[in-house]
């Protein structure tokens, strides 16, 4: 992969991270970890049993791994707490009882790039003395150090469409209607911005410290700005202004949904690019950056310079 490619991977890993809770987030661990070693054995649950506290483990290794994917890390300090000494005792329990050998411990953490309490470090630490086997957190940025690491091919297994700035066509009119379609489907609340005059559309990307592969795939949209013009010509007004909306409260919420960070204007344009994609096509990815270059000029997604 070239390093824009890399580039573009990695933003759309870490919009997944930030979309998935739960069971969507274990199943995303497993599927890198399948990649990552085909030695992985992923645990199935069986009924009123359970996993018996393993999420999956590498028996030739030593190594066992618990998910936690939590809404929000910030508001479960203790509920993170409790689960990580639950589930390894549990797991402990289960598995040496049975022949097997725990060597390495890790509690994988959905934390959305928020960081971690240190109390629950500090609880990992004391499992690591009173059980002697290494117990560690994981947490969004080791799996994603796990993803980078796999090859091409299995990247594009992980994530989905790879989009290339220089191949954005003109979208065809019913991938235009289909993705519109989804969009006002959202629920977004009512926002007045006032738009600003003769908005300088390369400034405005430097103003908000865009980097060069997300730039790329604005100005590719941008010279396909007349196939939503077209589109606006035959539809109401009443839909241009929806849409307009619709796009300000993606961007408004990725902004508090999103950490920051040195590319977190970067990761708010994949986060807009996903959330507004029906599904992860060529066609539906074109519709959506001219959709979202049309929006960025007219001042509705990002800072505008002052």
């Amino acid at each position: 992969m070239t390093k824009n490619e890399l580039y573009i991977a990695r933003l759309m890993f870490k919009t997944k991270i930030h979309e998935l809770d739960k069971q969507s987030f274990e199943d995303l661990f497993v599927h890198i970890m399948q990649n990552a070693d085909p030695e992985f054995k992923a645990v199935k649950p069986q009924g009123s049993y359970g996993d018996r506290k393993n999420d999956g483990f590498n028996d030739k290794t030593g190594e066992y791994y618990q998910v936690y994917g939590p809404e929000d890390i910030k508001l479960k300090e203790n509920d993170a707490n409790d689960k990580l000494e639950e589930d390894f005792k549990g797991l402990h329990k289960y598995w040496t009882k049975n022949g097997f050998k725990i060597k390495q411990y890790y509690f994988v953490v959905n934390d959305k790039y928020k960081g971690i309490y240190p109390t629950l470090h500090v609880k990992a630490k004391k499992l690591t003395k009173d059980y002697k086997i290494d117990c560690t957190i994981w947490t969004a940025k080791n799996l994603e150090d796990k993803f980078l690491l796999l090859n091409e091919n299995q990247i594009i297994d992980i994530i989905g469409f790879l989009p290339n700035a220089l191949e954005i066509d003109s979208p065809n009119y019913t991938v235009m209607h289909d993705v519109i379609k989804h969009l006002l489907k959202l629920e977004m609340p009512s926002i007045l911005e006032q738009i600003p005059e003769n908005i300088n559309f390369d400034n405005k990307i430097v103003f908000n410290t865009l980097s060069r592969s997300i730039s790329e795939y604005l100005n590719a949209g941008r010279r396909q700005n007349f196939a939503i013009k077209d589109y606006f010509e035959l539809n109401s007004e009443f839909t241009k202004e929806d849409l307009r909306q619709i796009f300000t409260g993606i961007y408004k919420q990725s902004i508090l949904e999103i950490p920051d960070s040195p590319t977190k204007n970067d990761e708010i344009f994949q986060y807009i690019l996903e959330i507004a994609s029906p599904n992860k096509t060529k066609g539906v990815y074109d519709s959506v950056y001219v959709l979202m270059s049309y929006y960025f000029e007219y001042c509705d997604i990002f800072e505008t310079p002052i």
